[in-house]
């Protein structure tokens, strides 16, 4: 068992959203984006007003709209939770079975099996439940020790580890 106390602050959660933001709209969507814009350029310096131009104008906004929004729900979402906290500070216990995260704006208690995959960076971790739900563990707060107990858990429980 490994009890923890992490601590949160603004600029460790801008971090862990553009981490979560560069894993998730990946190399390949911003080639492809880039590719998409020099093509709008290309057409809109020949001044083609043909449907092709139109589509690439609506790919184009909405790939960016995609990119924008993906990044501001997060970040704020998460802001919006570390201002909820009078201390800006979590309890996380790990157990065999189990791990509990605690703060002054709540608690919950969850088997490793909701964790999906753990995704590392340099100065968090981010345990996915979902596609669009993480936490963020500050590593600064997590030893090593308490690192290998959590890996081990979630692929013991079926998570990946990216």
């Amino acid at each position: 068992m490994h009890s923890l106390t992490l601590n949160y602050t603004e600029p460790l959660l801008r971090q862990a959203v553009l981490g979560f933001w560069r894993r998730v709209v990946g190399l390949r969507f911003l080639i492809v984006f880039a590719l998409n814009a020099v093509a709008l350029g290309v057409l809109l310096a020949n001044r083609d007003g043909s449907w092709l131009t139109g589509l690439m104008a609506a790919t184009f906004a909405l790939g960016l709209g995609f990119m924008t929004m993906l990044y501001l729900v997060h970040y704020r979402n998460s802001l919006r939770k570390l201002k909820a906290m009078r201390k800006p500070q979590a309890s996380l216990v790990l157990t065999e079975k189990n791990f509990s995260l605690s703060a002054d704006s709540g608690s919950s208690t969850l088997p490793w099996s909701a964790v999906t995959e753990v995704w590392k960076f340099e100065t968090c971790w981010l345990l996915l439940f979902s596609k669009a739900q993480f936490v963020t563990l500050p590593l600064s707060d997590v030893p090593a020790d308490a690192r290998n107990f959590i890996l081990e858990h979630v692929v013991a429980a079926g998570g990946k580890v990216g």
